[in-house]
């Protein structure tokens, strides 16, 4: 498209033609940039000489600006960075006036209470997903210039990367958005020079070259290890490579386990488009996620890095129902809800655990409500999906919660439930407890409901393990090491109560060589296996000298 449209600084509240004075503060072809109704009202529409413009005093569209920005901030990212340059621009002229020049797109006056509407920021050829602007195939510029325009001449200084992680987790706690744009385009220039032959193979660039026959010939070359087994598609463009490439692989039913096998561990760039028909993660597809989320898409949640756990935790600042990555630490609801298996977590070099923000995971779980937690469920899971989740939910806040303070543990017993909560009941009482509620322990003691990981490790947590000592020892007689243990550090334990405690290491130590074998034949998976081991640890600590076996076989 060849239309040009302009938002210019003018001395002039007419619609009268442009004046070598004027400044521009951004341009567009095609479309109004959706940051450029949220400068004005219905009542600034000006139809002049050429057609229609929006006219409003700088000060009016300043405060508008501050007052709507947050909001298209959260919604955009960093492609939203150049409304920092227009409010500056703004501020420097208090006593001009801001004109948008429509004519080339609409000669008569369009229905502005909608197209001005701040909570309407899907104006075609956006659309919104779950509070995220995703660029469609129709819109050939950046995201950026849909949603503010091109802005000349415009720079930020960005924030340390060393900060990122730190300024995020603030935001999350707070909800303040007001830096997101500068977040995002700091982790994205850590980013983009190392996705960049990522960048033409997201999908919504491909387009179809007719290049069959040179698909096949590389998923042969590939199914048969060949060297460089891309090379027939060397002279194609890449984005019709990935096209043809895409559409052979969904075809090639008779390759397709000998294909699943040859992309494992592959880094090419095009293969990603293979794995990505297939479903097979590798590097390569990892890599096309987080150009994705660079090109304006969604953030790369089955991607193990760091950076692209942290592009979530951005995303979900902007968007609280948005999940988090079930990489990160802090995504105890995200890994519950999702049914992640071992193979999502592709190429994870530490084990994941609720390692930092405790209090946040905490805070996000009690907030969530059943009806979104439901939208987190695979397809077809039912209540007993959601049940089970919350519990598991619930034993791992209740380990985390030893780490919070006490004053936010308050905070945090006194958050209002939503109206169905996802943690309810015993679930819930138990999170309360180990942030201290005692009152919640007599009717958790007393309820089959009750899950006895989260009631022992809300014991530890709330330094109550002498509230419900005999418990905790048919616990320990029963060969649960995680109660065996606190059992062990409760000052009030006597001697009956320790000597049920240390006869829960003989089955233990035998049960260290049974995880370990379920696990190389692949019955559980990581996270359960490193999940009981801990446990094992944990009492084998507890036992001083007498848990030297246990730690000689844990370290084997």
């Amino acid at each position: 498209m060849g239309i040009d449209l302009s938002l210019r600084l003018t001395s002039h509240s007419d619609p009268r033609p442009r004046e070598p004075a004027d400044r521009l503060l951004a341009w567009a072809r095609g479309f109004v940039p959706i940051a450029w109704w949220t400068l004005f009202v219905p009542g600034d529409g000006v139809m002049g000489p050429y057609g229609l413009a929006l006219i409003t005093r700088t000060d009016a569209a300043l405060e508008r600006l501050r007052r709507r920005g947050p909001q298209l901030r959260a919604v955009a990212g960093r492609h939203a960075l150049g409304l920092r340059a227009i409010e500056a621009a703004l501020r420097s002229a208090p006593s001009m006036f801001l004109r948008a020049e429509l004519h080339e797109l609409y000669e008569s006056v369009p229905d502005l209470t909608k197209l001005c509407d701040p909570a309407r920021l899907d104006v075609w050829p956006q659309r919104l997903d779950r509070g995220r602007i995703m660029a469609t195939k129709q819109h050939g510029g950046s995201l950026a210039d849909a949603v503010v325009g091109a802005v000349p001449d415009h720079a930020v200084e960005l924030p340390d990367p060393a900060t990122l992680e730190a300024r995020t987790l603030a935001a999350l706690r707070s909800g303040d958005t007001s830096e997101l744009d500068l977040l995002e385009e700091a982790l994205a220039r850590q980013l983009v020079e190392a996705h960049e032959p990522w960048s033409e193979l997201v999908p919504r660039r491909w387009g179809d070259g007719r290049a069959e026959a040179e698909a096949n010939a590389a998923l042969t070359a590939l199914a048969e290890g060949r060297p460089e087994p891309f090379a027939p598609l060397a002279r194609t463009r890449r984005t019709f490579a990935a096209y043809a490439l895409s559409k052979a692989a969904g075809l090639a039913h008779d390759r397709r386990h000998v294909l699943r096998r040859a992309l494992r561990g592959a880094t090419e760039p095009l293969a990603a488009p293979v794995a990505l028909a297939l479903k097979v993660p590798c590097p390569s597809l990892d890599a096309l996620y987080v150009a994705e989320w660079l090109d304006g898409g969604r953030p790369p949640r089955t991607v193990a890095t760091p950076e692209a756990a942290l592009a979530c935790r951005l995303a979900a600042v902007g968007a609280p129902a948005w999940l988090l990555s079930p990489h990160d630490p802090i995504a105890a609801a995200e890994r519950a809800l999702g049914g992640w298996g071992d193979a999502v977590f592709y190429g994870s070099a530490r084990p994941v655990a609720l390692a930092d923000a405790p209090d946040l995971a905490v805070f996000r779980a009690l907030g969530l409500s059943a009806e979104a937690a439901r939208g987190w469920l695979p397809a077809g899971a039912g209540d007993d999906a959601l049940a089970t989740a919350a519990r598991d939910v619930a034993g791992a806040l209740c380990k985390s919660a030893r780490e919070i303070d006490a004053p936010t543990r308050a905070a945090l017993r006194d958050l209002p439930a939503p109206e169905a909560p996802f943690l309810a009941g015993a679930d819930r009482a138990c999170v309360r407890l180990a942030l201290g509620d005692l009152d919640a322990l007599p009717t958790l003691l007393a309820d089959e409901a009750t899950s006895a990981t989260a009631l022992v490790a809300a014991l530890r947590s709330a330094g109550a393990g002498d509230r419900a000592l005999d418990w905790l020892v048919a616990r320990a007689r029963s060969a649960d090491p995680a109660a065996a243990a606190l059992v062990l550090d409760t000052p009030g334990a006597d001697d009956t109560a320790l000597s049920a405690a240390r006869s829960a290491a003989a089955p233990a130590l035998r049960h260290i060589a049974e995880i370990k074998d379920r696990w190389n034949e692949g019955l559980i998976t990581t996270a359960e296996r490193d999940a009981a081991l801990a446990d094992i640890a944990e009492l084998a600590r507890a036992l001083g000298p007498d848990g030297a076996s246990l730690r000689e076989a844990l370290a084997d």
